[in-house]
C-alpha cells in the first residue's frame, strides 16, 4: 500500500531516535555519577558544595528529564504511526468489501426467481 507517509521510514527514524536517547541516558547516569563523586570531594567546603549541588544537580535532572520527555514523545509518535496504519487497513477493507458489494448485481434472478412481466 502506498501512503503519503512512509510507516517504516518514520519508525525507523523513531527507533534511531530512541537508541540515541538511550545513549544520552548513559550520559546523564555518568554525568550523575561525576556530580556526586564531585559533591563528596567537596563535603570539607560546605559552601562551595552547596553551590555547586544546586548548580549541578539541577543539569543531572533537567538531562534525566529530557531523556524521559524523548522516550514519551517517540513512544507516541510510533503509537499514531501504529494507528494510522491500522485505520488505513481498515478503511481500505471497507473501501473493498463496498466496492465488491456495489459490483454485485442489485436484483439476483437465482435468489428471488424471475421478474414478473
Amino acid at each position: 500500500m502506498s501512503y503519503s507517509l512512509q510507516p517504516d521510514q518514520v519508525i525507523g527514524i523513531a527507533d534511531r531516535l530512541r537508541r540515541a536517547l538511550d545513549e544520552t541516558l548513559d550520559c546523564s547516569d555518568a554525568l550523575r555519577g561525576a556530580v556526586e563523586a564531585l559533591s563528596t570531594a567537596l563535603a570539607r567546603a560546605t559552601p562551595a558544595r552547596t553551590a555547586f549541588d544546586d548548580v549541578a544537580g539541577a543539569r543531572v535532572s533537567l538531562s534525566h528529564g529530557m531523556v524521559s520527555h524523548g522516550r514519551v514523545a517517540v513512544a507516541a509518535l510510533r503509537a499514531i504511526v501504529m494507528s494510522y496504519v491500522t485505520a488505513d487497513d481498515e478503511m481500505a477493507q471497507t473501501a473493498a468489501a463496498l466496492e465488491a458489494r456495489t459490483r454485485a448485481p442489485l436484483f439476483d434472478p437465482s435468489r428471488f426467481g424471475a421478474r414478473l412481466s
